[in-house]
């Protein structure tokens, strides 16, 4: 696996190898000396899981994600392999490459590897919000949805998503932008006022022209926002060629979107937006974007 750019993720169903397991059962799919291939098969993340833990990932960010810097802090995400593939996408979309934590459950220790490097001050106290974001938008650009394997460019106004110009050329085809909080609890008002959901995405502008002939088809079913039953909520268009007046995301650059806007209700029933600064987009190449919206009409050759 080509792990040279920290942002070019293998995405579904291993985007990358965010952790592995010391497990006296050689035969565990989980086991140290397993193959790699192995580990890749375990290794994805469920819109399911994510949804049905946010309670958990409220109270694992409530405090310290390690006492000493090598020990993952207690947690009940550590109980089932449900929570313990959430934090492998969590711990590696918040701590940088090159850090890792590890946990003990029934004389099993897991080994949790850091990627990405959205919130290292994690280590050292609760995480903030503003980083709460920045890993929720994260490990919804990592849902799976379709099952199937793809190389994705992760791009926000963060320092640890910068890309090079190698990058940018070979992941042009802009995909899906992300953002919201599932550390907070549903229903409970957080610093942005947000109450809703707090699972966003929106297409980008390539996605809205080459699907404009099929309504149907611009709904991102790789992250899952085309089933009934998925808790992601799809906005429409990012950034709206028909009227960017109204587009759910501001201030374009290279580095993705500077802020998006997410309709969240209030106690009068009016829908007021709610804006994120904390927007990660995925970059995809050119077959990829292809063979994930094949009722597109394509617009390079």
């Amino acid at each position: 696996m080509n792990f040279s750019g920290r942002r070019t993720i293998l995405a579904i169903p291993c985007l990358v190898l965010f952790g592995c397991v010391s497990s006296p059962d050689p035969s565990s799919e989980e086991a140290v000396g397993t193959s790699e291939e192995a580990i890749v098969s375990a290794n994805r993340l469920s819109m399911n899981r994510l949804s049905m833990n946010r309670l958990s990932m409220n109270g694992l960010s409530m405090s310290r994600l390690s006492t000493n810097g090598r020990e993952l802090a207690t947690t009940d995400l550590m109980l089932d392999e449900d929570g313990r593939e959430l934090l492998r996408y969590t711990i590696g979309c918040a701590l940088p490459e090159g850090q890792s934590l590890v946990g003990t459950v029934d004389s099993t220790t897991y080994q949790f590897d850091g990627r990405i490097g959205l919130a290292p001050d994690w280590l050292r106290g609760p995480l903030p919000e503003k980083s709460q974001r920045w890993v929720t938008a994260c490990l919804l650009a990592h849902v799976n949805g379709y099952g199937v394997e793809v190389a994705i460019s992760l791009r926000g106004r963060h320092p640890a998503l910068a890309t090079d110009s190698a990058e940018r050329r070979a992941y042009q085809q802009e995909e899906i932008s992300f953002f919201g909080n599932v550390f907070q609890p549903l229903g409970e008002r957080d610093e942005l006022g947000d109450i809703g959901s707090r699972m966003y995405s929106c297409g980008g502008a390539l996605l809205q022209m080459s699907c404009a002939d099929d309504e149907s088809a611009f709904v991102p079913e790789r992250t899952c926002a085309s089933k009934a039953d998925c808790s992601l909520k799809f906005l429409g268009p990012c950034r709206d060629l028909t009227s960017l007046r109204t587009s759910v995301c501001k201030d374009v650059s290279l580095e993705g979107y500077g802020r998006c806007q997410a309709p969240t209700s209030v106690p009068s029933g009016k829908a007021t937006p709610t804006p994120y600064n904390e927007v990660i987009t995925v970059f995809l190449q050119r077959p990829d974007f292809t063979a994930f919206y094949p009722l597109c009409t394509p617009l390079f050759p």
